[in-house]
Formats: structure tokens, C-alpha cells, sequence
């Protein structure tokens, strides 16, 4: 009996000693959404839970708020990222071109940001119009009043950087606002400006 013991805990021992450790990644791109089936019954029977994979943190810098996306869109990012980038006078939401979005999640995904600051999503006619009296670099048809631009950095990226790659993977319109440290990306003609 104390053999078989024995033998037994050589065997586990062996195992265990051999068995390699399984890889840890640096980053988890988003290759997929996984699926778990749910644990527990409900109203809706058999529905999979969705596993989440944070991708980084997008803050607006006038209204101080932020929202985590995932690195696989969710039901919820159109509502979220329409509300986060609503107009910061009035506060009036507007549907958002997804186009330059996907030229942020791409930028994020791309350079490891785990931080993006917008400046600038949606903009009231109103809004767009104190801008241009303020003699800020701001067209009178802007795409942010069609709710189809976006100005922003990522942190710890230098600005530089992002425009390279904004500029290689967006056929939209691009501006560079150096002193002010961001990128705009729009859904417009394909063009390129410098502000300030």
C-alpha cells in the first residue's frame, strides 16, 4: 500500500515538474469575441455571455467623462461613444460617422494606447460657429456639425507618430494641430491641412 503511494505521488510529481507554463501575452489584439455558454437559466435561455477585452480608455477633455472600449466592439459602443462625444455647450447628441472612430480604434490598437483624449467629436451649428468668431481654425462646413470628425491624441504617443499613421490609413480628411497636440480625422474628401 505505501508502495503504490509512493509510485503514485512520483508520477504526479513527474507531471508537474515537466508540464511548461502556458505563455502570457503583452498585448491581446482583438482577434475574435469569445463566447461562454451562461451558468445560470434566464428569461433568455441559452444566451452566451460575452467576454470582454479591454482595449483602453476614451476621455473627452471638455466634459471629463470616459468610456472603456473593448477590443471588439459591444451592443452598447454606438450609444456610449455618441453620448461621450456629444456637443459640450448644449450637450446635443448626434449619430457619429463610424469611420474615423474605426481610425481610433485602429491608432489604439496599433500603438498599444491605453488612453485616448478626444478634443473635439460632435459639434453644434452653434457651437462651431463661437469657434470661428474666436478666430479658431474652424471651417464654416465643418465635418464635427455632420457628426462625422474627430480630434484627438493618444497619451504617451507623440503626435507626430499618429498623424504618420493616420495619414497611411485614412482616406478621409486629416489635420495636424501641433501646439495643441492632436489629429483631426474626418469622413470628408480626402485632404490634409496643418492648424494653428
Amino acid at each position: 500500500m505505501n508502495l503504490r503511494l509512493g509510485a503514485w505521488a512520483m508520477v504526479v510529481g513527474s507531471a508537474v515538474a515537466h508540464a511548461d507554463p502556458p505563455p502570457v501575452p503583452t498585448f491581446a489584439p482583438p482577434l475574435a469575441e469569445a463566447t461562454l455558454p451562461s451558468a445560470k437559466k434566464s428569461d433568455r435561455a441559452d444566451q452566451p455571455l460575452r467576454l470582454r477585452i479591454p482595449l483602453g480608455t476614451v476621455v473627452s477633455v471638455h466634459l471629463a467623462e470616459a468610456v472603456i472600449l473593448d477590443a471588439i466592439p459591444g451592443p452598447q459602443e454606438d450609444r456610449l461613444l455618441r453620448r461621450l462625444l456629444r456637443d459640450r455647450t448644449n450637450w446635443e447628441e448626434h449619430a457619429m460617422d463610424p469611420r474615423p472612430l474605426a481610425v481610433l480604434r485602429a491608432a489604439m490598437t496599433s500603438f498599444g494606447a491605453r488612453r485616448v483624449e478626444v478634443v473635439s467629436g460632435y459639434r453644434s451649428d452653434k457651437l462651431n460657429e463661437m469657434l470661428r468668431k474666436k478666430g479658431r481654425h474652424v471651417a464654416r462646413q465643418s465635418q464635427h456639425v455632420l457628426g462625422s470628425a474627430v480630434d484627438f491624441r493618444l497619451v504617451g504617443v507623440e503626435t507626430r507618430d499618429l498623424l504618420r499613421f493616420v495619414r497611411a490609413n485614412h482616406r478621409g480628411g486629416v489635420g495636424f494641430y501641433p501646439s495643441s497636440g492632436f489629429v483631426h480625422v474626418d469622413s470628408g474628401p480626402r485632404r490634409q491641412w496643418r492648424g494653428e
